[in-house]
C-alpha cells in the first residue's frame, strides 16, 4: 500500500492517540483547551434563531464576537482588540482577566470512557463560534471537565449514566424520544434540527424568565417541553417583525401563568425554574429595538440568507 494512501489512517491514529494522552492529565473541575472538531453533542436539535442571533450580531459588532469568546473562555470580557484582530489568534485581543477565572461562564464537556469529550453545554454557542467568519471546526476554545466516564466498562454503561445524570437530551425537534444513536456526531448547525420552541425560549428569557443560580442541564428544553402543549408556532410568521414579536409577546405570556411542581420533568418547579411573577413588557420592547434589538439582529441575519 501507498504511503499516501496511508495518509488518513495515520492521521486518524495520531487524533486518538492526542486525545488519550490528553485525556490522562484531565479531571473533573479542570480548564482544558479543546477544538469545535473534537466535540460531541448530546442534544439533538438546537434554535437555529439564537444562532441566527449571534452570527447577525457578530456581523456588525466586532466587540461583541470578541467579547463572547473571551467569556466562553472565562475572561470576564474584551479589554482590548482592533481591525487585525481574528477569533482564531488569541494574541490578536486582549481578555479582561486569564482564561478560567470565571468557571460559571464556562461551557462543559464530560469524558467517555473511550476518551472522547461529549459538549452537555454550549451547543447554541460553539455553532455559532463554528460558522462565525474566523471561526471553524478547528476553533480553539477552553471549556471546563463536567464529569469523567472513564472508570465504566463500555460506551452502553456510558450511556445509560449520562441518561440517569441527565447530561443528555434524547428528544427531537418535535417532541418526540430518540435514541442517543441517532444524535449528530459533530458540530454544525447542519447536524441538528432547528427546534423553533426553544429559539423562543431564549427570546422570551428576561421578558417570562431568567435562569435560576444553579440551572439544570438542558433547562431550556424542559420549558420547550411544556410550552408545545400550549402554543402552536406554526401559526406565526417567524420571518417578519410583527409576526416574531407576537409570538414571543404571546409564549412570555404563557409561560409566567404556568403552574407546575415538575416542570416538563425535571423535577423542579416553575419558579425553580426561573419563572416570573409578571410579564416585562420593557425588555420586550428592548428585544424588537430597531438598532440594537437581539431579535432585529436575527430576523436581519436570517433574510440574507
Amino acid at each position: 500500500m501507498k504511503f499516501k494512501a496511508l495518509l488518513p489512517l495515520i492521521s486518524a491514529v495520531l487524533l486518538i492517540v492526542s486525545t488519550f494522552a490528553n485525556a490522562e492529565t484531565l479531571y473533573v473541575g479542570k480548564v482544558t483547551q479543546v477544538t469545535l472538531r473534537d466535540l460531541i453533542p448530546t442534544q439533538p436539535s438546537i434554535g437555529y434563531d439564537q444562532v441566527y442571533y449571534k452570527l447577525g450580531r457578530y456581523k456588525l459588532d466586532s466587540k461583541k464576537k470578541f467579547d463572547e469568546i473571551c467569556e466562553a473562555n472565562g475572561q470576564k470580557g474584551l479589554a482590548h482588540f482592533d481591525t487585525n484582530s481574528t477569533p482564531n489568534d488569541a494574541t490578536s485581543y486582549k481578555c479582561d482577566e486569564p482564561v478560567g477565572s470565571h468557571l460559571k461562564d464556562m461551557k462543559t464537556i464530560v469524558i467517555a470512557p473511550n476518551g472522547h469529550y461529549y459538549l452537555t453545554d454550549g451547543h447554541h454557542t460553539f455553532n455559532a463560534f463554528w460558522h462565525m467568519q474566523g471561526g471553524g471546526e478547528q476553533f480553539k476554545i477552553n471549556v471546563v471537565i463536567a464529569k469523567d466516564y472513564r472508570n465504566l466498562t463500555n460506551m452502553s454503561q456510558f450511556w445509560n449514566a449520562m441518561i440517569a445524570d441527565g447530561n443528555t437530551w434524547l428528544q427531537n425537534s418535535k417532541g418526540n424520544d430518540i435514541t442517543y444513536k441517532t444524535l449528530p456526531t459533530s458540530l454544525g448547525m447542519e447536524h441538528f434540527e432547528n427546534d423553533k420552541y426553544r429559539s423562543l425560549m431564549y427570546f422570551s428569557r428576561d421578558i417570562a424568565w431568567d435562569k435560576p443560580a444553579a440551572p439544570v442541564p438542558f433547562l431550556e428544553f424542559y420549558w420547550s417541553r411544556e410550552l408545545r402543549k400550549g402554543i402552536d408556532l406554526d401559526k406565526y410568521d417567524l420571518a417578519t417583525t410583527d409576526g416574531y414579536r407576537q409570538a414571543v409577546s404571546d409564549v412570555s405570556h404563557y409561560l409566567v401563568t404556568m403552574e407546575s411542581d415538575n416542570l416538563g420533568g425535571s423535577g423542579k418547579s416553575t419558579k425553580e425554574m426561573g419563572q416570573f411573577n409578571s410579564f416585562n413588557e420593557k425588555n420586550l420592547d428592548k428585544l424588537f429595538d430597531a438598532k440594537k434589538g437581539k431579535a432585529t439582529f436575527m430576523l436581519q441575519y436570517k433574510s440574507d440568507l
